[in-house]
């Protein structure tokens, strides 16, 4: 399998070597007992002359090799013997030195990645790589973890892929599995069936179509030799949509863009094609948006083969604000028969070309890439760690403090009676202090359940409707119905006398006008007390959806004939107010002596108007226009201002008996009746109580998905200390 050579040392002096000279500068070499080009180790070396050859390889004079002739442009060397290990050229040097610190870490971040803990805001050290459509993305991928992925016009990436590319020692070891959603580690048997299995996948999430959805596939490819990394590839971002995607593409590729990239511990590995200038690049802004200075962004630029002019400056220049660098890559090609080949001609690209050779060496190729994403990872992670543990122990908190509030199941009648005069207490107590007690405390940003204020606002309201519908004196219309009353009563009294029966007959239309609103008040009033009680039982009771619905029934039932009580006594009420008329309240003299003493010193001080306060109302008149001085017109002026005085007085008993009725009515059935009734019904038999306590699977199930989420992340914070600790 591929090695970078710079981490190779010569092979054992028992192993023979087969190797083959690329144009005479390049070195390609394979054990001589595997035969195979596919399944070589690899390297490349530049070399001017044989003796530079010997001096690269550190063959001692007493090291043997054999070249044959020239074949198709290539100088075969069949075998080399006798040649010293050099301690930098060493393939173990890297793994000794950073494998063995770095991998059981990544190995216990992807565990919590599959875990789901980044659900619960816990944010875990990624290499996120985000993209312009077409930029070749999937193509570093490849060249990274030596396998190949899906391809295509438009989106080739529609969904997340999650790469864990993990090294071992051996063939043996080697393993390919892959996951997403419900398919819990899915072996894949060659890396050959790696891009038919994503493409599988990705239309199982998405659809066959090319929609794109935000359910990530996790790959996991161990293998000799692969660099320890883990990465997040994301569709690419595009403007416009093609057949078959939605009209928001882009608007759904941001999203899920921002989403990955905006954690601080995000690594950015924005790749950018050559062909294009780097501060056009959509990627470029969206990764500017979280990451302003860039000291998280990586830029790889690829197709470097196809547009060399002037990429030299671009990477150097640095007009984009790339914080990490550039790394300039050549991905595969059609024409490149491997992965292997493909790296010998990005070598000799970057060797050979004008316009590349001048990028340093650190700017150039996937070797480099996959040693600077080693090291950014392996430096985040060891930093990160504490953070990931405080954020997955407040996330345990969380949780626990959720379970605790959903209550555990019935096991016996018993149990079931306890629990119930648990929950019946916690209700009476609740709306005691609602209802009763104006106590918001439980409830304190619920506005509906401020039962006492929204009761005060309705019965304000109440008294300015029965202020308004009072007689105005200002109505000349009412002077004119009021003498035609007069002539139609004559007889019945002496001259000089305001009749009786007009004052009672127009005191019985007072009556008759504010006889809906009393009776609406009853009916808005009793309506926003069930919704209370309705609620507050749906918060005691959530667990137990049987009860709960018992208590809602029995709750509307005892309302419904309390209501029906207390508007049988506002009808009462306003039947007496409408047969007897009576008051000893002063006022009524009081009112009728200030509207006269007005009136006399309006006329006195030749004044045209007046103004006169009715509680609520205030009143302008216009004297000669509503006060007549003599005749029927006089009489019918003394007795609307009568009937204004009296209607004031019976307006304002209204408004306090009433009220005063619903309150009580309300606050003795809510509070007592309700509470007597519901004890009745549960004593009465226990056994239905066990069988109404039943919980709804709803619950269950959510104390069993939350037990699950503690569990988990217990055994992630046991993890993540353990990590610290080491």
């Amino acid at each position: 399998m591929p090695v970078p050579f710079w981490n190779c040392k010569a092979w054992p002096q028992t192993r023979q070597l087969t190797v083959i000279v690329l144009e005479r500068r390049s070195l390609f070499f394979t054990t001589s007992d595997r035969g195979s080009l596919l399944l070589i180790r690899w390297a490349i070396i530049q070399f001017p002359s044989k003796s530079d050859l010997y001096k690269t390889l550190n063959m001692s004079k007493q090291s043997e090799l054999t070249m044959n002739d020239s074949i198709n442009n290539m100088l075969v060397v069949s075998s080399v013997s006798n040649v010293n290990p050099i301690e930098s050229y060493d393939p173990e040097a890297l793994r000794n030195s950073l494998h063995s610190e770095i991998r059981p870490i990544l190995d216990a971040l992807d565990k919590l990645r599959t875990q789901g803990v980044m659900e619960e805001n816990v944010n875990i050290p990624t290499i996120v790589v985000v993209g312009d459509q077409s930029s070749g993305k999937s193509s570093v991928l490849e060249s990274l973890a030596g396998i190949t992925l899906p391809r295509g016009q438009g989106i080739a990436t529609r969904v997340p892929l999650i790469l864990r590319l993990q090294s071992c020692l051996s063939e043996q070891d080697s393993i390919i599995l892959m996951e997403y959603e419900n398919v819990k580690e899915m072996r894949i048997n060659s890396e050959e069936d790696i891009e038919a299995a994503i493409n599988a996948a990705t239309d199982d999430l998405a659809g066959s179509n090319k929609n794109i959805r935000n359910t990530p596939i996790s790959l996991h490819i161990r293998k000799p030799y692969a660099p320890d990394l883990t990465m997040v590839d994301l569709p690419g971002i595009t403007r416009v949509p093609i057949h078959g995607q939605p009209e928001n593409i882009y608007e759904q590729v941001r999203d899920m863009i921002m989403r990955y990239i905006k954690p601080e511990e995000s690594i950015i590995l924005n790749v950018l094609s050559a062909q294009v200038d780097f501060s056009t690049c959509e990627s470029i802004r969206l990764s500017q948006t979280v990451d302003k200075k860039g000291v998280r962004t990586l830029a790889v630029v690829t197709k470097v083969d196809k547009a060399p002019e002037g990429l030299f400056e671009k990477v150097t220049s640095d007009a984009v604000n790339i914080g990490l660098g550039y790394v300039c890559v050549r991905n595969r090609t059609p024409d490149d028969d491997s992965i292997a080949v493909a790296r010998c001609r990005e070598s000799e690209l970057f060797n050979d070309h004008p316009d590349l050779r001048n990028i340093d060496r650190s700017m150039v190729g996937i070797p480099t890439l996959a040693r600077r994403l080693v090291k950014i990872q392996s430096d985040m992670v060891r930093g990160c760690l504490p953070r990931i543990c405080d954020q997955i122990h407040k996330a345990l908190q969380k949780r626990r403090q959720e379970l605790s509030n959903v209550p555990r199941g019935i096991m016996s009648v018993n149990e079931a009676v306890a629990v119930f005069l648990r929950l019946q207490n916690e209700m009476l107590n609740m709306l005691t202090q609602v209802v009763r007690d104006g106590d918001f405390s439980l409830v304190p940003d619920d506005c509906t359940l401020h039962y006492t204020a929204r009761l005060h606002e309705e019965f304000t309201k109440f008294a300015e409707d029965l202020g308004k519908s009072g007689l105005l004196l200002s109505q000349p219309s009412k002077t004119d119905e009021i003498r035609q009353m007069f002539s139609e009563h004559q007889g019945v009294a002496l001259p000089d006398f305001l009749p009786h029966t007009v004052l009672h007959q127009l005191v019985k239309k007072q009556i008759d006008s504010i006889t809906q609103t009393c009776i609406f008040l009853v009916d808005r009033v009793f309506k926003y007390a069930a919704e209370v009680v309705l609620h507050v039982q749906s918060l005691i009771f959530e667990a137990y959806p049987h009860l709960r619905d018992r208590h809602h029934k029995l709750a509307i039932q005892v309302l419904n004939e309390t209501k029906t009580t207390t508007v049988e006594f506002v009808e009462r009420m306003l039947a007496k107010e409408r047969t007897v008329i009576f008051t000893t309240n002063a006022s009524y003299l009081d009112t009728i002596a200030e509207v006269n003493s007005a009136v006399e010193t309006a006329r006195r001080s030749d004044e045209d108007d007046i103004e006169l306060d009715f509680g609520l109302i205030r009143e302008r008149l216009i004297l000669n226009e509503a006060v007549p001085a003599t005749g029927w017109y006089r009489e019918a002026w003394e007795m609307k201002v009568r009937v204004a005085a009296y209607s004031k007085i019976m307006h304002e008993r209204l408004a306090d008996e009433i009220p005063l009725e619903i309150r009580y009515a309300l606050q003795w059935t809510i509070v007592n009746r309700l509470q007597e009734l519901t004890m009745m019904q549960a004593f009465s038999s226990p056994e239905e109580l066990g069988t109404l306590m039943q919980q709804d699977s709803e619950i269950i199930g959510r104390r069993v998905r939350l037990q699950q989420r503690i569990d988990t992340l217990e055994k992630s914070l046991m993890l993540v200390s353990g990590m610290i600790a080491a």
